[in-house]
C-alpha cells in the first residue's frame, strides 16, 4: 500500500471512495448521497484539485483508493493560521488496520509543513466514538460542542469541535 496526494487524474476514484462512503456512512457525513451522486465530474475534479491552501491525501491498495482525507487552510488574513481536515473516509473493508491513522498523521505532517500553520481542526459526531477515539489518539482536543449541527430529517445530531495545534504535535 502506497499514500499519495491525490490530483485532478484521481478524481473518478475519489468520487468513487466518496459515494460508497455517503451510503456506508449516511450519518456521519454533512452531505447526502443523493445530492453528490448528481453532482458533475468537475465538481469531484475540484475536490482534488491540488493548491498552496488545499490538498487530499490516501492510500492505495495496487490501484484501488481505499482511504482519504481532506486538508483545506484558511484562506482569509487573520485565519491563514488556521486549517481543517475534512472528508476522512476508508473502505469497511479497510477498517481497524491502522490505515486512517497513519494517513493523518502523513496529512498532519505535511500540513504543519506549510509556513505559518499552527492549528488545525477538525468536527466530529459526537456519537462517533471510533473516530473520536482516533483523533484523541493523533492529540486532537476538544474544545465544544456544535449542538443540532446535522439533520437527517429525523434527528438532530450535535458534533464536537476539535483542535491540534502544531507544539503539541510536534512535541509528540
Amino acid at each position: 500500500m502506497k499514500c499519495l496526494v491525490l490530483s485532478e487524474k484521481d478524481y473518478l476514484l475519489y468520487k468513487e471512495i466518496r459515494l460508497k462512503a455517503l451510503q456506508s456512512d449516511p450519518l456521519y457525513f454533512g452531505s447526502t448521497y443523493e445530492e453528490e451522486a448528481m453532482k458533475s465530474d468537475d465538481y469531484f475534479k475540484n475536490k482534488v484539485k491540488f493548491s498552496s491552501t488545499h490538498f487530499v491525501m490516501g492510500f492505495y491498495d495496487g490501484t484501488k483508493l481505499i482511504n482519504v482525507a481532506v486538508f483545506k487552510r484558511q484562506t482569509e488574513l487573520k485565519e491563514t493560521h488556521k486549517g481543517e481536515i475534512t472528508s476522512v473516509m476508508c473502505l469497511k473493508e479497510y477498517r481497524n488496520q491502522g490505515l486512517t491513522y497513519s494517513l493523518l498523521s502523513l496529512l498532519i505532517r505535511k500540513a504543519f509543513t506549510l509556513p505559518n500553520l499552527k492549528i488545525i481542526k477538525l468536527t466530529c459526531l459526537t456519537e462517533n466514538n471510533n473516530a473520536q477515539n482516533l483523533y484523541c489518539k493523533l492529540g486532537f482536543r476538544c474544545y465544544g460542542e456544535e449542538p443540532n449541527s446535522l439533520f437527517d430529517g429525523k434527528k438532530y445530531y450535535n458534533e464536537n469541535l476539535l483542535y491540534l495545534d502544531y507544539h503539541s504535535f510536534n512535541a509528540k
